[in-house]
């Protein structure tokens, strides 16, 4: 049976079938085996955050979790809808957007400079850089992939013995 996987062209098709979820679980990982100070809630610590400032980053594995098996559900259990592939890629585009808010907006809670934090990335380590590069190179593929750079977004077609069918039942009845 076909799904709405198979009419995306095969580059992407590895990224939003393959590449991306294990992206996600990466990130998810991550985010609770790392004790990061931004995530560091003990009260012993010198330099503990205020809850709201951990809101966002609490959220987050939550919000992955949920995308990666909603993409999975629309790639791999829908049936074939140019329509829907599309609203999906949008649906992932917005994510990649709200990504870079959390992130941002974690930043300038946690730094005494607020917002200027944000655009001062020297300061930044290894790992905050490499957040705020991801969605680069994902919103990449996701645009070329609408604007066909990868190959055209496939139609799906009935087989032929289906299409025989519809083809029938559309001639005008004889009285």
């Amino acid at each position: 049976m076909a799904t709405t996987a198979s009419l995306l062209p095969i580059i992407p098709r590895i990224f939003f079938l393959y590449l991306e979820p294990v992206a996600i679980s990466y990130g998810m990982f991550m985010n609770y085996s790392s004790r990061l100070p931004i995530f560091e809630v003990s009260s012993n610590a010198a330099k503990a955050l205020p809850v709201q400032s951990l809101f966002v980053p609490a959220q987050s594995t939550g919000f992955l979790f949920s995308m990666m098996i909603y993409g999975l559900i629309i790639l791999l259990a829908s049936p074939p809808s140019k329509r829907l592939l599309k609203l999906h890629i949008w649906v992932l585009i917005i994510a990649d957007f709200t990504h870079w808010a959390g992130l941002f907006s974690t930043i300038a809670a946690n730094d005494p400079r607020g917002w200027a934090a944000v655009l001062d990335t020297s300061s930044w380590d290894a790992q905050t850089l490499q957040l705020a590069r991801y969605p680069i190179y994902t919103l990449a593929i996701k645009f070329a992939t609408l604007a066909g750079l990868f190959g055209k977004i496939q139609g799906y077609k009935p087989p032929r013995r289906i299409s025989r069918w519809i083809e029938r039942d559309k001639k005008p009845k004889r009285l």
